[in-house]
């Protein structure tokens, strides 16, 4: 009887061992076909931009009013001419504005002002050669944290992360360049 016990509890280890290593292989497969799932979700282009090719950047949020010119490799500023611009801060803000996609697109509104873009929140204008384009962002939505973004006069709205309203809403303060001992540079 003793020896077979001993092979009763040896099958059900194995059993156990089976149905654990089955349940493993499930979640992993689930885990995997989430994720394609997630890759294989709509994102809709807002806006593409070269940086190399942007001449001038306007800026225009709750506090102030920044335009920044390029002239060669570097950027001046025309409200304050005096202010040294730093070249590699604006070089960054221009790669995280590059390429703006949104998961979600409303088309066809007729009322920009319910989702805060007739006062936008920050308008950020980038030109070159004979094109523009002007990105407003409006209201934040709690619900599905998300602002509001519309790109020209386009009656399309779409959404945006916090992460990018962060990157384009700049002041003058954030594209100024700084000395070694910490003070602002002045020409």
């Amino acid at each position: 009887m003793n020896r077979k016990r001993k092979t009763q509890l040896l099958f059900l280890g194995v059993f156990f061992c089976m149905l654990l290593a089955s349940f493993a292989a499930l979640k992993m497969y689930k885990a995997g076909a989430q994720e394609s799932e997630k890759t294989d979700e709509e994102s809709y282009p807002v806006m593409q931009i070269d940086p190399a090719q942007v001449k001038e950047i306007g800026i225009i949020n709750g506090t102030e009013s920044i335009n920044l010119l390029r002239t060669g490799e570097e950027w001046k500023c025309l409200e304050d001419e005096n202010v040294v611009i730093d070249s590699e801060a604006v070089a960054r803000f221009l790669e995280q504005a590059s390429n703006i996609t949104s998961d979600i697109r409303i088309e066809q509104v007729e009322d920009m002002a319910q989702y805060g873009l007739e006062q936008p929140r920050l308008n950020v204008t980038f030109q070159w050669e004979d094109n523009m384009y002007t990105l407003k962002v409006g209201d934040f939505n709690s619900v599905i944290s998300r602002f509001y973004i519309s790109l020209n006069d386009e009656k399309m709205v779409y959404t945006a992360e916090n992460a990018l309203y962060n990157a384009l809403n700049k002041t003058l303060d954030d594209f100024k360049q700084i000395n070694v001992e910490g003070a602002e540079a002045l020409e």
